[in-house]
This record gives C-alpha cells, structure tokens and sequence, in this order.
C-alpha cells in the first residue's frame, strides 16, 4: 500500500499541452454498487489506456436514468482533489476523487468518463448509490449507574430507530463523550473514549473511578458516517479507502 510520503504535487503538468490519449475504458470502482454514503467522501474510477496523467475524468449522478444530471465532478472545470492510486498496471490505472462540497441527500445512478484530449469517452457501466446525508435522531434514556465493586461507571440508552427527520435509521455505532464539565465552550470531541454497537458501555477508566461528578454524552452514528448532536450535522469518519493516491492530479489541492 502507498504510503502518506509518496504522494507528489504535479501541479507542473496544468500548462502541459492537450494531447489525445488513449481511452480504452473508464467505469466506477467505489463506493460499490448499491452503496449507502454520507455526503462527502471518496471515488474511485479505473481507466484502460495510455498517458494516464494527461487524461481528465468527469462523474455524473442522475436520479432519472441520465435523462438528466444531478450533480457532477468534471476535472476540466474543477481539477482539484483528482489523482492516480499507486496500484496500477501497465494498461490499467485507478482513480481517486475527493469530494469536499457535500452531495445533495437522495438515490441516484453514477458513471464516469474520461477526456483523451479531443473528445469524451464515456464508460458503459453504472452503479447505484444512495447519499444519506441525514444523521441519526438524539440518543435518549441514558442511564448511569457506579458499580463500585466493579470499579466502574456503567452506561445504558435506549436504542436509536430513526434519523432527525423520523425516518428508518441504521445506526452504525453509538460513540461515548466523557467530559468532567459542562461549558458552550467545550470540545466534547477531544474526550471520546469508546465506541460500541450495543446500547451498553462500562467505564473502567482512572478519571471515572477518581472523579467526584463527570458528564457523559452518547451520540449516534449511521453506517453512512452521519453522527448525531451537536457535531454540525456532518460525516465524522471518511470512506474506507485508507491509502492516499501515489500523486495528484494537474490542479491544486483545495483544502
């Protein structure tokens, strides 16, 4: 897998010339068909040709069978965040966009094209994708109780159903705040201290053992990334795709 260290700014490429490449094929790789995402995060398309690194890619999304397009990613017109994963062959290249301007929620067909220099060529596969960009409902009925046998803080919830706007919600985990004040200023984030798929966590942890009053928060997180609370309503974990790609793409990388 690559490593952070390889990754190369070839922002020297954005004058080169547009010279006509070979496209053999372009089609999507990831999110898989059919999957669930939150609203920002990773693609990943593959290409078959020559002259990867001068090629340009574009992804479209519809909600009606491309009769029309909802969203889209064109790298001729926003050619930041595009580059070439490290893994490729000599005929084969993958490629990686991040999105970081959220994509509206809903379900929708995605495909991919790539530019050889004259033309577009698009791919023939599409895959299905829903965008749930709506986090889970607030977390209530916590229930606290110190096991002093046990040396323990133990934690209960009620188990969280349904999204904010009271539709079906598949909860991905539940994530545990611990925090010994409550403030507006307070940065809940900075004290997590576990993770669990159940509606149950046990404290062990010296701070609850030797604390006279502690506050904890339980906050829902869907299998989209969406986490409930006072987070701005935003995916708390990217896409699983942990490698970064070999090199970017012509264009600068937006923050």
């Amino acid at each position: 897998m690559p490593a952070f260290g390889s990754l190369l700014i070839l922002a020297a490429l954005a004058s080169a010339p547009a010279l006509a490449q070979s496209v053999e094929d372009v089609y999507p790789l990831e999110p898989a068909d059919g999957a669930t995402i939150g609203p920002k995060g990773m693609f990943r398309l593959g290409v078959k040709g020559t002259d990867f690194g001068k090629m340009k890619f574009r992804i479209e999304m519809s909600k009606d069978g491309f009769e029309t397009i909802a969203w889209t990613m064109d790298q001729t017109k926003h050619p930041n965040n595009w580059g070439l994963w490290a893994e490729a062959t000599e005929d084969e290249q993958p490629v990686v966009c991040y999105i970081r301007k959220p994509i509206p929620d809903g379900d929708y067909e995605w495909r991919v094209s790539a530019w050889n220099g004259v033309n577009w060529v698009d791919g023939k596969k599409k895959f299905r994708l829903t965008i749930d960009a709506v986090p889970p409902a607030e977390v209530t009925g916590v229930r606290m109780a110190v096991d002093k046998d046990g040396k323990k803080v133990v934690l209960d919830w009620d188990p969280v159903v349904t999204d904010r706007d009271g539709r079906p919600e598949q909860v991905g985990r539940y994530k545990i705040y611990r925090y010994e004040r409550k403030s507006v200023f307070f940065s809940v984030r900075t004290y997590e201290i576990g993770t669990t798929t159940d509606t149950h966590f046990e404290d062990s942890g010296d701070l609850a053992l030797r604390t006279p009053i502690l506050f904890y928060k339980i906050s829902a997180e869907d299998e989209a990334g969406n986490e409930a609370g006072s987070f701005k309503d935003r995916p708390s974990s990217p896409q699983a795709f942990p490698e970064p790609p070999s090199h970017w793409l012509p264009g600068r990388r937006s923050s």
